[in-house]
C-alpha cells in the first residue's frame, strides 16, 4: 500500500512538473509588456465598427446633397420642332360673268417651341428647410453614436487593462507559491521514503502543491482571456501565439 501511494504521488508530481515546464504560455505571459493605453485606443479607432459608422455617415451626407439639390426637380423644360411644306389654296371671285380664279402657293416652313415650367407644392416650399435640417441631424446623430460607441470601447479597454495588470502581478505570486509548495513536497517525499514522516503529512503537502498548481492554471487562463479580449477590442496584437 505504501509503495502504491508513493508511485501515485510520484506520477502525479511528474505530470504537474512536466506540464508546468512545457507551458510556453506562462513564459510568454511573464515576459509580457502591455502596450500603452493610447496605443490600444488608437487601435480601437481603426476597428471595423468605426469603418461601418464611416460608411453610414457617407451615405447620410450623400442624401443631404441630394436634398439640397431637390429644388431642381421643381423646374421642367420642354421643346418641340417641326419641319414641312405648307400649301395654301386660294379662290378669287372677280365677277358674276367671269370664272372663279384658283390659286395655289406653297413654301417650306419650320416650327419650333421651347420653354421652362416651374411647379412646386406649398408643402415642399415651406418644409424644404426642415427636410435639410432633419438630414443634417441624422449625420450628427451618426457621429454622436460613433463617439458614444468609442467611449464605451475605451471604458472596456481600461477595465480589461487594469484586470490584465492585476493578473500579471498575481501570476508572479502564484508561480512563486507553486515553486515553494512543489519544492516542499519533494523534500517531504524524500523524508517519507526514508520513513521520517507519515503519509498524512505527505498527502497534506501534496494537496498544497496541487492547489497551488490549480490556482496557477486559473490565473493563467483568466489572464490569457483578458489579453484576447483586449486584442479584439483594441484591434491590436499584444502577445505572439
Amino acid at each position: 500500500m505504501r509503495k502504491t501511494v508513493i508511485l501515485f504521488l510520484i506520477i502525479l508530481t511528474t505530470s504537474i512538473k512536466q506540464g508546468f515546464a512545457q507551458d510556453s504560455i506562462v513564459n510568454d505571459l511573464l515576459n509580457l509588456q502591455l502596450p500603452p493605453l493610447e496605443t490600444l485606443f488608437e487601435g480601437a479607432h481603426k476597428s471595423s465598427m468605426v469603418e461601418f459608422y464611416g460608411y453610414r455617415m457617407e451615405g447620410e451626407e450623400l442624401t443631404l446633397k441630394t436634398e439640397k439639390r431637390k429644388w431642381l426637380s421643381y423646374f421642367s423644360g420642354y421643346a418641340s420642332y417641326q419641319y414641312g411644306v405648307m400649301g395654301l389654296n386660294n379662290y378669287t371671285d372677280i365677277g358674276v360673268d367671269l370664272p372663279v380664279v384658283y390659286q395655289y402657293s406653297s413654301s417650306n416652313q419650320v416650327w419650333y417651341n421651347a420653354g421652362v415650367s416651374f411647379r412646386m407644392s406649398l408643402e415642399d416650399f415651406f418644409d424644404r428647410k426642415n427636410k435639410i435640417r432633419r438630414q443634417q441631424l441624422k449625420i450628427n446623430e451618426t457621429m454622436k453614436e460613433r463617439d458614444m460607441w468609442y467611449d464605451e470601447q475605451k471604458i472596456k479597454i481600461i477595465e480589461l487593462y487594469a484586470r490584465a495588470e492585476e493578473l500579471l502581478n498575481t501570476l508572479k505570486y502564484v508561480i512563486e507559491l507553486f515553486t515553494v509548495s512543489d519544492a516542499n513536497y519533494r523534500d517531504l517525499e524524500k523524508e517519507y521514503i526514508m520513513g521520517s514522516i507519515t503519509a498524512y503529512t505527505l498527502n497534506t503537502a501534496k494537496g498544497q502543491q496541487v492547489q497551488s498548481f490549480m490556482q496557477l492554471e486559473r490565473v493563467k487562463s483568466e489572464l490569457n482571456m483578458a489579453i484576447l479580449k483586449l486584442e479584439i477590442l483594441s484591434n491590436t496584437k499584444i502577445i505572439n501565439r
